[in-house]
């Protein structure tokens, strides 16, 4: 009897720790799967390219935005978050009461790592499309129209023609962080220029809906509601059409040549030639103030405001151009600003936005001669 049950008993004590090693292998098994399941969340190569040409189509979609201006957005995109929408600063968990103080720094959020203040704006902004703040479509859609006066300096950021500049300004005006890491945010954006400029079929999903098209309404509205677009079709005085680069005989004369210059204080609209002139007078040091109205009015309104004016072309001064003269607009006139006066004196070159390529920022110039309706100014020392 004792036999039969030691047999029992060492059969009973085999089928255990059989019993034990087959869970030991399907655990083991299961520990392996669920390690290889993190690669998922990894961001490779391929997906960052695949992102970046997503984000890339719907910007280009955008009024004005240049493709300097995207690599330069990309760029320090991919320095704050590997474009990853869903990325919080260093790797930090998501804590509700964390993410809504406004006060909290070191809790960046997002494609662009926004925070602080801004952090609370997305989430809320999130909150009021019924999204959730890692969604790239309500991301994109926050950054070009929900992020306040930040959103007007992003789309100025977009629509510079240097990659180098584009992504300084958008580092120091729009992101105002990353203090000593400008020489990486420029390697990244100078790499997707050269990405994005290869073209391909890779597929890219739409990350921008239609806030982003209504968007693009409201900026067609303000565009023509106010302005001073020039008539190209009628006489430029001594020379004819404007040059977006500018005249040989001029060159020399000209010494502060940073015509694409923009300061985060304009409160005129992108690409008027009041927004320019704006952006110009500050980078010569001669800066005028916002609120002077349309171009026509700008000479009667700075002289009300103690600016010296004169009848005479002075390099370095505005110019305000009454409705219809040189072309100017019929409605809102136009504002330049005097570059250089010709060897002879009789002749002066402008350098001007919204004649050629209206609305887009573009930069050009014209040599004109002196006449009735126009009101030179110096801008403040």
């Amino acid at each position: 009897m004792r036999k039969i049950l030691k047999y029992y008993a060492i059969m009973l004590g085999s089928l255990v720790l059989l019993l034990i090693i087959i869970i030991g292998m399907i655990t083991t098994s299961q520990n392996q799967n669920c390690d290889n399941s993190t690669a998922t969340d990894v961001i490779t190569s391929a997906d960052k390219q695949q992102t970046a040409k997503s984000v890339y189509k719907n910007l280009k979609a955008q009024p004005n935005t240049t493709d300097a201006g995207i690599a330069g957005y990309l760029g320090n995109a991919e320095e704050e978050s590997q474009l990853n929408f869903s990325s919080i600063e260093s790797g930090q968990p998501f804590n509700q009461l964390r993410a809504m103080d406004e006060k909290l720094s070191g809790y960046g959020f997002g494609f662009n790592q926004w925070d602080s203040s801004r952090r609370v704006d997305l989430i809320k902004y999130a909150t009021s499309k019924s999204k959730s703040w890692t969604d790239p479509s309500t991301q994109l859609d926050f950054a070009l129209n929900g992020d306040g006066a930040n959103s007007t300096l992003l789309k100025q950021g977009l629509a510079m023609t240097d990659v180098s500049q584009a992504t300084e300004f958008l580092r120091a005006k729009w992101e105002r962080g990353g203090v000593g890491t400008t020489e990486k945010r420029i390697s990244h954006a100078k790499q997707w220029y050269s990405e994005l400029d290869k073209g391909g079929d890779t597929p890219a999903t739409d990350v921008a809906d239609s806030g982003l098209n209504s968007a693009t309404n409201e900026n067609k509205t303000s565009s023509s509601s106010s302005g001073c677009k020039v008539d190209t079709s009628q006489g430029m005085a001594s020379s004819g059409a404007p040059v977006t680069e500018m005249p040989a005989n001029y060159k020399g004369k000209v010494k502060n040549t940073n015509f694409t210059a923009t300061s985060p204080t304009n409160t005129y609209p992108f690409g008027q030639c009041t927004w320019y002139v704006f952006n110009r007078m500050q980078a010569l040091g001669t800066p005028v103030e916002n609120y002077l109205g349309n171009g026509a009015d700008w000479g009667a309104n700075a002289k009300a405001k103690g600016y010296t004016t004169d009848t005479k072309p002075h390099a370095g001064w505005a110019i305000s151009f009454t409705q219809g003269v040189a072309g100017a607009d019929p409605t809102y006139g136009h504002v330049a600003v005097v570059e250089a006066i010709s060897d002879d004196g009789s002749h002066f070159l402008v350098s001007e936005c919204n004649v050629v390529n209206s609305g887009s920022g573009t930069v050009s110039f014209r040599e004109l001669t002196a006449g009735n309706g126009m009101i030179f100014i110096q801008g403040k020392h």
